[in-house]
């Protein structure tokens, strides 16, 4: 994984991740973008990983040595999953006299930031368990691996999340937190800010804003800075969304169509995700974001048929097995996914199915 930081713009700094060739081998590592304003300095995802973190603390230390003196540091977690919100002890290398970190509301839980591997496993698996079975839900030869959490669910169910979720959790660092505490972003305390023929609603910190863009998760959000036209988006283009049971098919379609606006308007021409490559200029930009929306629509549009041919059933395991034999973009959605994440399409099936009331 190469983490040379790599300037995108005068103040924009990357930091590239990684994608994980399977997520029980190793771990997604986020894109973690690195901000100068004048005397103010941004981290936006500050990702997980001691490689990543060790090529951030190295640039910062180079700027300190070139004069640079930052009164006022922000880090912000596009949202609270492990590979995003993780080495948030860079708050405490920055020498600035002012330090916020800030999450949303949504993710936290019990006061604490949502960023444990472990945690965050079980979790996965037992929102999964309200609709189908995830330790039958793998494909072959890892479908091997799973029978015996499958018949250690049937005598004792919280064993076997337990150990799975232990098991899964090993290639995931755990969170280094420093002595900065999290704020969140408190929904109900966002403000509407008018840029010229266009209002949007979020957080200012600074000459930035902070918006609120759910989907891939409720505690999704964005960072947007006004004055180089760049946003920064996390995962509300990642290629798997609606990937998570608490994700939205709804709220995935809402926020990119939010970035659309904002980009018609000719506020954004920078597009900086957190996986995948950064976008320049309005067309490239708008064309990218029609094909997400139009993906999606597209995958829920495929979920609901699916549902009709096969009787309304509500069996998900069943459903799912439908469209990937019967779906020529289900299908390749399993190929490309494959080994990365196999319960994905599963979860696609529950979210598209839930929000329109079908599995009550």
């Amino acid at each position: 994984m190469k983490t040379a930081p790599m300037k995108i713009k005068d103040g924009i700094v990357l930091f590239s991740g990684k994608m994980s060739r399977h997520l029980m081998l190793e771990p997604i590592v986020s894109n973690t973008y690195f901000l100068e304003d004048e005397d103010e300095m941004f981290i936006f995802d500050p990702s997980c990983g001691k490689k990543i973190a060790k090529s951030v603390k190295s640039h910062m230390r180079t700027r300190r040595k070139a004069g640079v003196k930052w009164k006022k540091a922000v880090l912000v977690a596009g949202h609270s999953h492990i590979d995003h919100a993780n080495n948030f002890y860079l708050s405490d290398l920055t020498g600035a006299g002012e330090t916020h970190i800030y999450v949303h509301e949504a993710g936290f839980k019990g006061g604490r930031v949502s960023n444990e591997p472990v945690a965050f496993i079980r979790n996965m698996i037992e929102e999964s368990k309200k609709y189908y079975n995830p330790y039958l839900a793998f494909s072959f030869p890892y479908n091997l691996l799973m029978y015996p959490f499958a018949a250690l669910d049937v005598f004792f169910p919280d064993l076997a999340v337990k150990l799975f979720s232990r098991i899964g959790a090993i290639p995931w660092p755990d969170p280094v937190n420093g002595k900065v505490q999290p704020e969140p972003l408190i929904q109900d305390d966002a403000e509407v800010m008018n840029f010229g023929n266009i209002s949007i609603k979020g957080w200012r910190v600074g000459k930035k804003i902070i918006l609120s863009t759910p989907g891939h998760s409720p505690c999704s959000v964005s960072l947007f800075w006004p004055e180089k036209k760049a946003l920064f988006v996390s995962d509300a283009d990642w290629i798997g969304n609606p990937v998570f049971m608490s994700s939205s098919m709804k709220d995935c379609i809402d926020s990119l169509e939010k970035i659309k606006v904002l980009t018609n308007a000719g506020k954004v021409d920078l597009l900086l995700p957190a996986h995948g490559q950064v976008k320049e200029g309005s067309e490239k930009i708008l064309a990218h974001l029609d094909f997400f929306i139009n993906r999606l629509k597209f995958m829920r549009d495929e979920v609901l048929s699916a549902w009709q041919s096969c009787g309304k059933v509500k069996n998900v395991r069943r459903l799912t097995k439908a469209l990937v034999q019967g779906s020529p973009f289900f299908k390749t959605l399993k190929l490309i996914n494959y080994p990365r994440f196999v319960l994905f399409i599963h979860n696609v099936v529950v979210v598209c199915l839930e929000e329109e009331g079908l599995l009550d």
